[in-house]
């Protein structure tokens, strides 16, 4: 397969299909963010407590009462714990884990331009045979990358957008990691203006449902995955 370039299409048209695919698919979205967010919570509280954070923590919890700044120069101590070390690494791992879960919005948005019956079972598309081992890989590498990267927020943000189609591509192309992002870096240059702008409006979005009562995140969350195949969808072709 190869990659070409169409025409640049207007920030109004990539919103409006962007937001077809997000409309139509409310149901998948919602599933998504509850399973997500639910696995990512125990994840996260069984890791705390298993390398004894908790204990850690819970020992010091009267001093958020009583002598804030305290409480605060104690947790930079238990930051410099090295089970704390490992519990980071432990993040790494369930991030790496649980990502691949944002690959079936691809295969349900090309089913959708297909015209093919979507099912709940398409959300499960990256943690198919060897797929589940490549997205792994990825989000694994893109989490220690993006760690040491985001010690300088610039840096975090130029790796978030050199990664912006790494996914797609992955998943559409068969591509392995480094050819994703080489790939992504031609496609930001063809107009990296009207990409730049239409991932900050889906940021914007995306976050947007946090002003509803924290409930309407669950909603907006994944419109970020729309946005990303509407773009791929324009600046890459898929040849056999």
């Amino acid at each position: 397969m190869e990659n070409n370039y169409p025409q640049k299409v207007s920030i109004q048209k990539i919103l409006k299909t962007a937001f077809t695919y997000w409309n139509s698919t409310l149901f998948y979205q919602l599933s998504f963010s509850l399973l997500y967010f639910s696995l990512f919570f125990l994840g996260y509280f069984y890791l705390f407590r298993y390398f004894g954070l908790w204990d850690e923590v819970t020992q010091y919890s009267e001093l958020v009462k009583t002598d804030f700044p305290a409480f605060n120069k104690k947790m930079e101590e238990i930051a410099k714990l090295p089970q704390t070390q490992g519990f980071l690494l432990g993040i790494f791992f369930l991030f790496a884990l649980l990502n691949p879960l944002n690959v079936g919005f691809y295969k349900i948005y090309r089913k959708i331009d297909l015209k093919e019956k979507v099912g709940l079972n398409d959300l499960f598309a990256g943690y198919l045979g060897f797929d589940f081992f490549k997205f792994f890989g990825f989000y694994l590498f893109w989490m220690i990358v993006f760690s040491y990267a985001n010690s300088l927020v610039i840096l975090g943000l130029v790796w978030i957008i050199l990664t912006l189609f790494s996914i797609p591509l992955m998943f559409f192309m068969n591509v392995n990691t480094i050819e994703g992002i080489k790939l992504t870096f031609k496609g930001l240059k063809q107009d990296f203006t009207t990409i730049l702008i239409s991932v900050m409006i889906a940021v914007l979005f995306s976050l947007s449902g946090i002003l509803l009562f924290g409930f309407g995140f669950l909603l907006t969350f994944p419109f970020w995955h729309a946005m990303i195949y509407t773009l791929y969808q324009q600046f890459f072709k898929e040849n056999e």
